[in-house]
């Protein structure tokens, strides 16, 4: 249980110290930009310690790895996307949309079969790569790298708040509301 409140207070902090909307990187297009990215915006922050805590979720454990591994994946490519001048309309709706689909993963716990929620979770780290890359174009390789293990990192602190959960009765279905709830708030502002 002390690991439990370690972790949830860890989480608060981050969390408070997010901006509240979307992060934007602006001409921050440095390591330390690309480790801050991630932590700094709401949005990215509850996304990527959402897909943690659903790869938490997945039996056997050894496929665990397979949905922070498909995000990682499919950010980057969405990235380089974005780097390269695709724009497009849904990738800032699409973050907040994926949210509210993660928190509802969450919360129905390992009812939806790992195919479903993998190819989701794809979907969305595209629409998150996207969106990062329209904002940090022309971003070094190196900016890319720190980027995305700093969105590793999340995933993993996501990986080990969301096996903790699991000893917590309702714990899987309050981290799943405030997910979704998280996204819909955001949406609303």
């Amino acid at each position: 249980m002390k690991i439990l409140t370690k972790t949830a207070i860890l989480v608060g902090a981050v969390t408070l110290a997010a901006g509240p909307a979307m992060a934007h990187t602006g001409s921050q297009l440095t390591v330390a930009g690309g480790l801050l990215h991630p932590v700094l915006g709401l949005d990215h922050l509850l996304a990527l310690i959402g897909v943690g805590i659903l790869a938490a979720q997945q039996r056997p454990l050894q496929t665990s790895w397979t949905l922070p591994a498909a995000f990682l994946a499919a950010v980057a490519a969405g990235s380089l996307a974005g780097f390269a001048g695709l724009t497009t309309s849904i990738a800032e709706p699409g973050t907040l949309v994926s949210l509210v689909v993660f928190g509802l993963l969450i919360a129905a716990g390992r009812g939806i079969g790992l195919p479903l929620t993998l190819g989701v979770t794809a979907l969305f780290g595209l629409a998150h790569g996207t969106a990062h890359g329209m904002e940090a174009a022309g971003a070094s390789a190196v900016y890319l790298t720190a980027f995305l293990a700093s969105c590793a990192a999340l995933h993993g602190l996501g990986y080990a708040l969301g096996r903790k959960l699991e000893a917590v009765s309702h714990g899987r279905l309050a981290a799943g509301l405030a997910v979704g709830a998280g996204g819909l708030a955001l949406a609303l502002t």
